[in-house]
């Protein structure tokens, strides 16, 4: 060996000469060539256009439409507590009412925002009322109890004497247990399987949801004696009501409770919003579909009304003289939550009304109401009462109303985990992140797997379902609209460059073959799944 040859180590020996390509490591697949300097520019260029697109497109989606600044007008001290308490970015369209329960007819007003778009709310536009119904369910309950064609502990096996109950629970539940949700209907289980898939197509829980009766035959109780909160339970006590009085629900409970106060303009319906209704969004601008299955309007589903016709309703509690009084009568101090619910401690309830201790106001009885797109509450402490309709599920209509009886209204904090924020962002920018990052490396970014056609399809469909996602359940209120272009314009760029690899790159260059193969097809079937659910659930929010 010479002085030289004892100047190199292994290591040396193992380098590449000046030029040549690094070996991959064994086991390990070589890289595709790396796309050249003026493929990238015209993917640049691609996705720069794509951007441009989607930022002119965006106003225009089926979801979307004009969300001028709000503006909330009418009675100033009433105004300015709205203004104190709500940020005017989270309404699209409102109306408020508050009045003193010893002047009635002295009502403060306010307004705000429109119903579509582009006509302003008014006093007379009809909202959907939510569960707020479900009061004139329990008043007509009262009221029918105190003419002695039902009693409270009538159960829902003797109402149905022909119908056979899987669970004896659910038959020996009375109407009061019906009535004050201690019945152990399972509120997550009203629409089976497929529930969570159409709330998030379009956002009509029940589209397809089965009738209250058929339900209750084959479902099973949880945790009945306790309280569980249930729009199954109520839409079964509106059957069973129809059922002891022998007039259908819907004619029942217009005879004892809408048409003696007047609420002309509260309907049933199936036909989606009434002519210059405020149709629901998710929040300003986002638009979904309304809820129309009538066999729920007990429970508050199908159900519009205005808020004139509330606060006619609610001056008739104010003075004691809307029929079936008896409801609001404490039946439960307090509840049991046996189940984890998002109910407020302290909770009391009577018969449908709910009792709750507010701070700096006193014992309120209450109710509110929501669809996946509109929030509505009345509300009264003895002293005072309120209204609030709203067709954004952004507003938080329960904590507006709570701040409006006391003396000095505070804003109303927003969500602490910005979970629809989090989902703007994450399903936008992430997939398409990842599949640029594949096409430019030439591998996965977490696996560190080869560019193959395969991987270059699965992610590029994964990309573009999870953006849909993205539109339909983002927050587009607090994230600008150019984070969905921008990851539209990342995907673009991406596809010109895997355009560029297709023929350059091999099929399918998994370790396990069939597993590849196997994750792909999955892959594929998900995200054709999944964004042709976004797709349809955008196309029928205007449906």
């Amino acid at each position: 060996m010479t002085p030289s040859d004892a100047q190199h180590t292994p290591q040396d020996q193992d380098q590449p000469a000046p030029g040549q390509s690094v070996p991959e490591r064994p086991g390990k697949r070589p890289r595709a060539e790396a796309a050249p300097r003026n493929v990238l520019l015209v993917a640049l260029a691609v996705g720069a256009v794509a951007a441009l697109a989607a930022v002119l497109l965006f106003p225009l989606l089926p979801h979307r439409s004009p969300t001028p600044a709000v503006e909330f007008e009418g009675d100033v001290p009433l105004a300015a507590d709205v203004s104190a308490a709500l940020d005017p970015d989270r309404v699209q369209g409102l109306a408020v009412a508050r009045f003193s329960n010893d002047v009635p007819e002295q009502v403060e007003w306010v307004t705000a925002g429109t119903a579509d778009g582009t006509a302003p709310v008014t006093t007379t536009t009809p909202f959907e009322t939510g569960s707020v119904f479900k009061v004139f369910t329990a008043m007509t309950l009262a009221d029918m109890v105190a003419e002695g064609e039902t009693s409270l502990d009538r159960t829902v096996g003797e109402i149905f004497p022909d119908t056979e109950f899987a669970d004896p629970a659910i038959a020996e539940a009375t109407l009061e247990d019906l009535a004050t949700h201690h019945a152990g209907f399972v509120t997550q289980m009203e629409e089976g399987l497929l529930g969570a898939l159409r709330r998030n197509a379009w956002g009509d829980s029940y589209r397809q949801a089965v009738p209250p009766l058929e339900f209750a035959a084959t479902t099973q109780a949880a945790a009945p004696g306790s309280f569980m909160y249930s729009n199954a339970g109520y839409a079964l006590l509106g059957e069973a009501l129809a059922e002891e009085s022998g007039t259908p629900y819907p004619e029942l409970v217009r005879e004892r409770v809408l048409d003696p106060l007047g609420l002309d303009t509260t309907v049933i319906s199936d036909a989606g919003v009434p002519e210059g209704g405020a149709g629901p969004y998710t929040e300003p601008g986002s638009r979904v579909q309304d809820w129309r299955n009538t066999d729920y309007a007990a429970a508050g589903v199908a159900t519009w009304g205005t808020p004139e016709d509330l606060v006619r309703f609610m001056t008739a509690v104010a003075e004691g003289e809307a029929p079936g009084m008896a409801a609001l009568e404490p039946v439960h101090e307090t509840v049991d939550f046996d189940v984890p619910q998002a109910e407020p401690e302290g909770l009391g309830i009577a018969l449908g009304w709910r009792l709750l201790d507010v701070p700096d106001v006193g014992q309120v009885t209450w109710h509110s109401g929501g669809s996946f797109g509109s929030r509505t509450m009345v509300a009264t402490d003895g002293e005072q009462s309120v209204v609030v309709m709203a067709n954004s599920f952004s507003v938080e209509a329960p904590a507006l109303a709570f701040q409006l009886l006391g003396d000095d209204p505070q804003r109303i904090p927003g969500s602490p985990v910005p979970v629809k924020l989090l989902v703007s962002y994450a399903a936008v920018m992430v997939p398409a992140g990842l599949l640029l990052a594949l096409v430019l490396r030439r591998r996965t970014l977490v696996t560190q797997r080869p560019l193959d056609r395969l991987r270059t399809v699965s992610l590029t469909l994964g990309a573009l379902a999870w953006n849909l996602l993205g539109l339909r359940h983002g927050d587009w209120v607090g994230t600008p609209a150019f984070v969905w272009a921008l990851g539209l314009g990342l995907i673009a760029a991406a596809v010109t460059v895997g355009a560029w690899h297709w023929r350059r790159v091999p099929v399918e260059t998994g370790r396990f073959r069939w597993l590849h193969v196997t994750v792909f097809v999955l892959s594929l079937l998900f995200s054709l799944g999944l964004g042709t659910l976004m797709a349809w659930g955008l196309a029928v929010a205007w449906s």
